[in-house]
């Protein structure tokens, strides 16, 4: 016996448990005596040996929030005579807290009552405070999950649906109770918004068949349970034992309903005319670019149509913008539903307009086009008590396999609108080689009589442009351009008529013109405005463009000074600016006329700086007080990074030499900012000032 009670004790101590032995009286666990193992002692955190305590002594160890049950429970199972199981905690001398567990059975006697309990009793800490950490931390991670912006869900290795959080079940329209166990591809219905048709592999799916993370995809939409459809962003990873074992997978996705939305909007403003909705130019000329490649590559034939709207502007003119607008907005309505679906119809400009025939050849493309300019001529367009007739003149292009670029298509099929315009208007014109060369011969003889007639008429007319200092106030400094005003009293810039002028060699006429015109107006301000006695006079500076031809003038020379003589003007007032090409074409002479002048107080600005390849490497050999940038590094220099440090570094150039820099088409105050930021000295452009006719009355 004492052997086999021995066996008992080692196996006890082995398993640390000990005996839970308590003696009733009464049938009341609370009135009876409870005996204690030397291994039972150590579990209340005393010294092993054997004890004999009263109940209520016992109960003292037990944690005061657990009494209660624990009383509670053991005498409902005495009162039954039945097995129990108790966990309680309790609270050891030294003041730590032990989780015990006992496990014992009440024997009762012939009358029904309990006298004893016996069984046995272990330490169950570790096992408990592992539960409640593993509790605590799947507690603060569902809290996480259920307060994060995402929708996460979970799924076992088969897919099946375990977890949702609060934003999946408002996204998806499905709870947690109604989706766990069902497969992920019914509660997390994904689709292809571009490709609705084609089975789309639910990333879930996905991770768990690749085992290893699927990343975040595009152009996917969620189907909700009640079938409303969401764009989503998703993603899956897959959930691993310790062991390795893949245990299921993790879906994470968002709803982009607002930045898909954004994005659709901005790629369609990027390729569409917002007045009309028609494709925009930037955009039309890729639809060529892919028209020529498959002409090319594939053999294709294709047109390209070029409409000037012929009556335009007088219905600007009688009724203001917006009757244009809105005609615009007919028009491309009503020419839509004129052509085939896959004619692509463009807005290239103000009153211009585009279309694209693709798989047409010429004499159908001719057809079309003249079946568009009936249709444009038959429309009447009525505003107020105003009824307007519009026609169209119509240039078309053949995109073969010889053709170039296509910017000389484009090119080809505004020169042959051009030509029907010249012949008559509202008519179709089809572009052939021939064309162009003889159209800018006609067109450049034509001019050289409208500028002759400009000398005899006195047609031309001075314009200013303000030069303004960034930094600090400054004297009026003015570039002055030129114009032609016609018999109908509208104003022609010089980009039509100087191709021509310097064709024919009448550049040096009309340079000598303005400078002779400039000098009459410095006189005409003078006298106008005397100033009061005693008061310094604040001499204005004008800065006058010459062209290339007139650096070759040697008689340009004594022709400025005697209209300083004649005008009395100080060379002080007068800036020449010639561009960077014209000067390194005709460096030594230009370098021996700036001399010339500068030694009388004039001053020169290279205009155009940064347009040639050599630069730097010239401006040396050039004395020059102003360098005017560029307007093509200006236009988006605030978007342009590469334009932004070759700004910068031009103006450090031109710092180091002595030289003040000016900024040209700041047409913006975001760009004013950023090349005052820059250091640039002046800007010239509609954010610090229009342009003005040059009178006595405005300067």
């Amino acid at each position: 016996m004492r052997d086999l009670q021995r066996r008992l004790q080692m196996a006890m101590g082995a398993a640390r448990m000990a005996i839970w032995d308590s003696l009733l009286v009464n049938g009341k666990a609370a009135e009876g005596t409870v005996y204690w193992s030397p291994e039972g002692t150590a579990l209340l955190g005393l010294p092993p040996r054997e004890l004999t305590q009263p109940f209520s002594a016992f109960l003292d160890f037990v944690h005061p929030d657990d009494r209660a049950d624990l009383l509670g429970n053991m005498q409902q199972a005495i009162d039954q005579c039945r097995d129990y199981q108790l966990e309680y905690r309790v609270i050891w001398p030294d003041g730590t807290v032990h989780w015990l567990t006992a496990k014992a059975q009440a024997f009762c006697g012939q009358d029904n009552v309990a006298e004893r309990t016996l069984g046995i009793i272990w330490d169950t800490s570790e096992r408990k405070l592992q539960e409640l950490h593993t509790a605590e931390q799947k507690e603060l991670a569902e809290v996480t999950l259920g307060s994060i912006g995402d929708g996460v869900m979970t799924t076992d290795a088969q897919g099946m649906t375990r977890y949702l959080n609060r934003v999946a079940e408002q996204l998806t329209g499905w709870s947690l109770e109604l989706a766990r166990g069902l497969p992920i591809e019914k509660t997390l219905k994904l689709v292809d918004e571009a490709q609705e048709a084609t089975p789309l592999e639910h990333v879930a799916t996905k991770c768990l068949r690749q085992k290893q993370s699927i990343g975040m995809s595009n152009g996917t939409q969620l189907v909700t349970r009640d079938g409303r459809r969401i764009a989503v962003e998703d993603s899956a990873a897959p959930i691993w034992s310790s062991g390795g074992e893949m245990l299921g997978a993790v879906v994470v996705f968002r709803d982009v309903s607002h930045e898909r939305r954004l994005s659709q909007q901005l790629s369609w403003y990027a390729s569409h005319d917002t007045l009309t909705g028609l494709m925009n130019r930037r955009e039309f000329e890729n639809q060529i670019a892919a028209a020529l490649h498959t002409a090319k590559h594939e053999g294709h034939l294709h047109a390209l149509l070029y409409i000037d709207l012929d009556q335009f502007k007088i219905v600007n003119d009688t009724c203001g913008h917006s009757a244009g607008d809105v005609l615009l907005q007919l028009l491309a309505k009503m020419l839509q539903l004129e052509m085939r679906d896959s004619d692509i119809l463009a807005r290239l400009g103000g009153d211009e307009l585009g279309v694209l025939l693709p798989h047409c050849p010429p004499n159908q493309a001719i057809l079309i086009a003249d079946q568009l300019r009936q249709s444009i001529k038959n429309f009447r367009f009525v505003w107020d008590s105003h009824s307007f007739e519009i026609g169209a003149s119509i240039g078309v292009a053949e995109v073969n396999h010889d053709s170039k670029t296509m910017t000389e298509l484009l090119m080809a099929a505004d020169q042959a609108c051009y030509l029907a315009k010249e012949q008559g208007r509202n008519r179709v014109h089809f572009y052939r080689e021939s064309d162009l060369m003889l159209a800018q011969r006609q067109g450049e003889m034509q001019w050289v009589s409208r500028l002759n007639e400009a000398f005899e008429q006195q047609n031309f007319r001075l314009f200013a442009m303000p030069i303004v200092k960034l930094h600090e106030p400054q004297q009026v400094h003015d570039e002055v351009l030129i114009r032609i005003q016609s018999g109908k009293g509208d104003l022609i810039l010089p980009g039509a008529f100087i191709p021509a002028a310097e064709r024919y060699d009448l550049m040096v006429a009309i340079d000598r013109w303005v400078i002779r015109a400039v000098c009459h107006h410095v006189k005409e301000v003078r006298g106008s405005r005397p100033a009061a006695a005693g008061d310094p006079v604040q001499l204005a500076l004008y800065s006058i463009n010459l062209s290339g031809m007139s650096l070759n003038d040697e008689g340009l020379h004594d022709y400025i000074i005697a209209q300083f003589d004649e005008y009395e003007i100080a060379p002080e007032q007068i800036c020449f600016e010639i561009t960077e090409t014209a000067a390194i074409a005709n460096l030594p002479k230009a370098q021996l006329f700036m001399t010339g002048l500068k030694k009388l107080g004039c001053r020169f600005s290279l205009d155009d700086f940064g347009s040639g390849l050599s630069s730097f490497a010239y401006l040396k050999a050039l004395p020059v007080d102003y360098l005017k940038i560029d307007g093509v590094f200006i236009r988006d220099i605030t978007s342009n990074a590469i334009n932004c440090a070759l700004v910068k570094a031009i103006n450090e150039v031109g710092h180091v030499m002595g030289m003040l820099t000016v900024a040209e088409y700041v047409e913006d105050g975001a760009t004013l900012s950023l090349v005052r930021d820059l250091g640039v000295d002046y800007a010239q452009g509609y954010a610090v000032g229009h342009l003005r006719p040059l009178t006595a009355a405005s300067a």
